[in-house]
């Protein structure tokens, strides 16, 4: 014992590779013991999904807000895991041998697979239980990642990045629709805001996953998680639940039975081909296409290009324009999601449109100062915008991207049919996604021709302009 302490003191690492045989076990059983629940249950209650009609003015009871705790965990688990193999980059290319650009097609697989799939696992959640889609998910999340940490070569690694954008491919549109169903009224923006909260928690906290594989190891860092995951899948089995189902155990008297049976329908069953034709029938829902696109361009030009700008405007190291670019967005975005969930949902009592004009209106303002701070570079002018106020500018965008976040699936169950909302949003990922891919493409061309970054970003101002005029111009709703 004090031979493996004095070991840990002065190596400051943790062998836990006599633990590797008991970790693999426990994954490998719990998961097959889910697994038998989650089959069990959909024999004896079925798989079909049953949509909750209940008036929208009725408050969300005890497990709607449970519900939202619980899917944040998963969230932000799903968002953990996505950052945590950038942030083992090095010990995981130092063990798996592979080139730069194969690590960075590692990182694509996922994006493609993601996007592609979003609106297979948004029909399917669709169709049959959400509760059931989420748990599947969530076993094929944790399965992946406990996989991940067992990847002996760079086609393992591959083919298990693939698979987890299976697992949150599925896992978005479900948790989105059934957070949506449970909150109908005035607490929808608030309860997908607290929701969404957990993707930027589980980026921020991927940064100390690098600093528990430094004690562990990065393949022991991998399986414990996945390990975590399937325990989870147990928190979820037991207090996980579905409107219809709270409703059917609040009714007691006959009368009660009676009117949940009249607030209760199963989805119609539909071809893939009539959803989508339900859905692209109108003019908001190819609005909000657009507004993903535009907006998820803007981000990406970003995400991608602001560092470098600061490095070389302002004369910055690569280790003080990172914190820098990531730091003061981050945090408006943390920020954005809760504060403009609840402005959104409290200006929703007296205007319908409200939640599609909070997030309107803080891209139409964040367009315009991204530019305005870009100016001087543009032209060419001898002066630059103080790295405060550049900081401060740029910034906003992460506060329309919260706003966003928080309302986009509200707004889109306010313009189509509720009984396709996850088939829905699956077609925004598809579109935010793909538009990413290309804008990752697309902004190193740029780069090649010539075009100045500050060309570059002052175009991704312009087209978050673009999405905040689509927002506003939204049509009024035609339902609560």
């Amino acid at each position: 014992m004090t031979s493996s302490l004095m070991h840990i003191l002065a190596t400051g690492s943790i062998n836990l590779s006599s633990y590797a045989g008991l970790v693999d076990t426990l994954v490998l059983s719990l998961m097959a013991a889910v697994i038998a629940i989650i089959i069990i249950g959909a024999v004896k209650k079925g798989v079909k999904n049953i949509s909750s009609l209940a008036d929208p003015s009725t408050k969300p009871g005890k497990w709607a807000w449970i519900a939202v705790g619980l899917l944040w965990v998963v969230v932000m688990l799903n968002y953990f895991d996505r950052q945590l193999l950038s942030a083992l980059h090095e010990p995981v290319t130092n063990s798996i041998a592979m080139s730069e650009s194969q690590f960075g097609m590692v990182t694509s697989v996922f994006l493609l697979v993601y996007a592609l799939l979003s609106p297979v696992g948004g029909f399917i959640a669709d169709r049959y239980s959400r509760r059931i889609v989420i748990l599947c998910s969530l076993v094929v999340w944790s399965s992946v990642t406990w996989w991940t940490g067992h990847a002996q070569d760079y086609t393992t690694l591959l083919i298990a990045r693939a698979a987890m954008g299976i697992s949150e491919a599925f896992y978005i549109p479900a948790a989105l629709a059934l957070i949506t169903d449970f909150h109908r009224g005035n607490t929808r923006s608030i309860a997908t805001g607290i929701h969404m909260s957990g993707i930027y928690a589980g980026m921020a906290l991927a940064g100390y996953g690098g600093t528990m594989s430094d004690w562990i190891g990065w393949r022991m860092t991998f399986a414990l998680f996945g390990l975590i995951g399937v325990i989870y899948a147990f928190v979820l089995i037991v207090f996980l639940k579905e409107p219809s189902s709270v409703l059917s155990e609040r009714a007691t008297t006959s009368e009660e039975k009676e009117q949940v049976a009249r607030e209760l329908a199963p989805n119609e069953t539909l071809s893939s081909f009539q959803v989508l034709s339900q859905l692209l029938r109108g003019r908001a829902m190819w609005m909000l296409l657009g507004v993903v696109a535009f907006a998820g361009a803007g981000n990406w030009f970003l995400l991608t290009w602001y560092p470098t700008l600061l490095q070389d405007t302002y004369n910055l190291s690569a280790g003080e324009a990172g914190p820098a670019a990531t730091l003061w967005s981050s945090l408006a975005k943390y920020v954005a999601v809760i504060a403009g969930a609840f402005i959104a949902d409290a200006w929703h009592r007296h205007n319908l449109k409200a939640r599609a004009l909070v997030p309107g209106i803080s891209f139409s303002i964040a367009g315009p100062l991204i530019v305005l701070a870009l100016l001087p570079g543009i032209f060419g002018l001898d002066f630059r915008v103080p790295l405060t106020l550049m900081l401060a500018f740029i910034a906003t965008q992460g506060i329309a991207q919260g706003c966003m976040d928080a309302t986009l699936m509200p707004i889109l169950r306010s313009h189509i049919n509720e009984h396709y909302s996850a088939t829905g949003y699956g077609l925004l990922n598809l579109t935010s996604a793909g538009v990413g891919a290309l804008i990752s493409f697309f902004g190193g061309w740029f780069k090649d021709q010539g075009i100045p970054l500050t060309t570059t970003l002052a175009v991704a101002g312009c087209l978050m302009f673009i999405c905040g005029m689509l927002l506003i111009f939204l049509p009024t709703p035609r339902k609560y």
